[in-house]
């Protein structure tokens, strides 16, 4: 990476934004010296390195089974594949990456060790490759070094990147190459045509489409934007314009088609595959139906945190709800507030430009603030900060990846069972244990794909497998389990067979208790796991039992 000056730009905010903010010129310069691209890289890599390595909690199981899983499978063969990849949802461009960490894995000694770590060192250098430009593109915007430095100091002290940002969701890869393509984006209107900046922007910008399709909202609007108000000599430099870009992004699906035709091993259109699912099919649905303020008043306070007062305060009292970044959000918060299925993920990608907007109040504060009150509001913001963060990367949580952990070190587990929700754990990609593939169950919930396109009512009350252990947990065991007297051996056609170890919640700890109390299973080990957990079934401990014949046997 070059250490670029920015180019000539519009300024869109004035050193404290007001009426007079989206003007011509340069304004007021900013005496702060620039920092050194690569000296940034190397720290942000290895505060993000030390973050990766750290966590030791779980916060959704697509950031398993939507990248490490499908990854680890390309490569050794094995490992769980949910039915978005058995049914060409989504692009490999994502996995792909963490698939090149496996290999690499492989051909070294392949121990546990770097099986584990290697998909977080390269989550760590995503975090950081997008933190680096995310100071770059706040530089750029803005025109104020002081401004870039904030926003980055910012990133990095924030609990939700803390949590999330070295995760393997493709929200995390999304919003890196999100922050990377405004970094290039042209938002100097005022000049001639900048091509090169135009086109690195799209490039990077429809990549992040094709892992995440709903991104082309972001960039639809802006670039509805930049073709209104460019300054063009003639229609024809438009007309080119455009004609490159359609070049460039017939080029990128292209290359994306041959990487999804070598992942999945047949021609497949997972973006096409996408849509029909969520657009025609409407079947998102079935993962759950939040209240159209989610985003507001849930995911927005929860990315910023301590933060919060400080995005208020630059939208309401330094008016910079005026600028484009702002309007962006906007466009994007609306268009997925009337999408009836929602997650905090799904609008990473604005965390980039709240950021932005929260560095313009921080400033103003440093100048309002005495240096004591400015120290005193800093270091609580530093405490807070770091006791919240820790908290949810080393204790919520925690009881999910224990277990896994306690199952690959246990030499008598042969087998294992997990009457939990669906997907409550890591798989393969954190066992690395062939032997345990196949005599290992969980429940299930997949989707009711046969149902016909927008019947909404029948896809709201298909119960899957998680939904009908739930509803009726003797109906579910007697029918899907052989009867607890029999012996390891039996060939009783059932679904799952009982395994050396069964796995299941505190909240289920009674009733398993006394199901099994007449049987060889014993609670053998228990985990803390949260306080407190939105999903009311995977609270508290998590607890594991025994079969104790089978220890005696082996």
């Amino acid at each position: 990476m070059s250490d670029q000056g920015p180019r000539k730009r519009r300024k869109e905010v004035a050193e404290t934004p007001g009426p007079e903010a989206e003007t011509d010129g340069d304004g007021a310069s900013d005496p702060t010296p620039q920092l050194s691209t690569l000296s940034l890289f190397i720290v942000l890599f290895i505060i993000r390195l030390v973050n990766a390595l750290s966590i030791r909690t779980f916060f959704q199981a697509d950031e398993y089974y939507q990248a490490l899983e499908p990854a680890y499978n390309y490569v050794y063969g094995y490992g769980y594949i949910t039915w978005e990849w058995r049914e060409h949802l989504r692009s490999s461009i994502h996995p792909l990456l963490y698939s090149v960490g496996y290999q690499i894995a492989k051909c070294l000694n392949d121990s546990d060790f770097l099986v584990w770590a290697i998909p977080r060192i390269i989550g760590a250098l995503i975090a950081s490759i997008g933190e680096v430009n995310l100071y770059l593109f706040t530089r750029e915007y803005t025109g104020q070094e002081s401004l870039a430095r904030i926003t980055v100091l910012l990133s990095v002290g924030n609990p939700f990147n803390w949590y999330v940002s070295t995760r393997a969701f493709s929200n995390s890869f999304e919003t890196a190459l999100t922050t990377i393509a405004l970094r290039y984006w042209p938002w100097n209107t005022t000049s001639d045509i900048q091509y090169d900046s135009f086109l690195t922007s799209i490039a990077f910008g429809a990549v992040s489409c094709i892992v995440r399709p709903t991104n082309a909202i972001i960039w639809m609007y802006l670039g509805i934007y930049y073709l209104w108000t460019i300054r063009a000599s003639h229609v024809l430099d438009i007309v080119k314009l455009l004609f490159l870009a359609l070049l460039e992004l017939t080029t990128i699906l292209a290359v994306n088609c041959v990487l999804d035709w070598a992942f999945y091993g047949e021609l497949t259109f997972p973006l096409w595959n996408f849509l029909q699912f969520n657009l025609v099919k409407k079947l998102s649905i079935f993962y759950g139906v939040a209240p159209w303020h989610f985003y507001l008043f849930q995911a927005i306070p929860i990315f910023l945190m301590l933060y919060l007062p400080l995005f208020l305060h630059s939208l309401f009292v330094l008016q910079t709800y005026k600028l484009i970044l702002t309007q962006v959000s906007v466009v994007v918060l609306v268009i997925f507030s009337l999408i009836e299925h929602k997650e905090f993920r799904f609008i990473y990608p604005l965390q980039p430009l709240f950021l932005v907007i929260c560095s313009y109040s921080f400033k103003q504060v440093m100048k309002t603030f005495t240096a004591k009150q400015f120290a005193y509001t800093v270091n609580l913001m530093i405490i807070g900060n770091t006791a919240i963060s820790y908290f949810f990367t080393r204790i919520h949580e925690r009881g999910v990846i224990d277990v896994i952990d306690y199952i690959k070190n246990d030499s008598r587990a042969s087998s294992v069972g997990f009457l939990t929700p669906c997907h409550s754990t890591p798989w393969q990609s954190q066992l690395h244990d062939p032997a345990l593939e196949s005599n290992t169950w969980f429940l299930t919930c997949e989707p009711p794909l046969h149902i016909a396109s927008g019947d909404q009512k029948a896809i709201l009350e298909y119960r899957d497998e998680s939904d009908n252990y739930y509803d009726d947990r003797v109906k579910f065991l007697r029918e899907t389990l052989p009867p607890l007297d029999t012996t390891s051996t039996t060939t009783t056609a059932t679904k799952y067979q009982w395994p050396s170890h069964l796995v299941v919640f505190e909240t289920e700890e009674k009733f398993i208790t006394e199901f099994l109390q007449d049987s060889n299973y014993r609670q053998c080990q228990r985990f803390f796991n949260s306080y407190f957990h939105w999903d009311s079934r995977r609270s508290g401990d998590v607890i594991v039992f025994c079969n104790v014949d089978e220890e005696t046997s082996s």
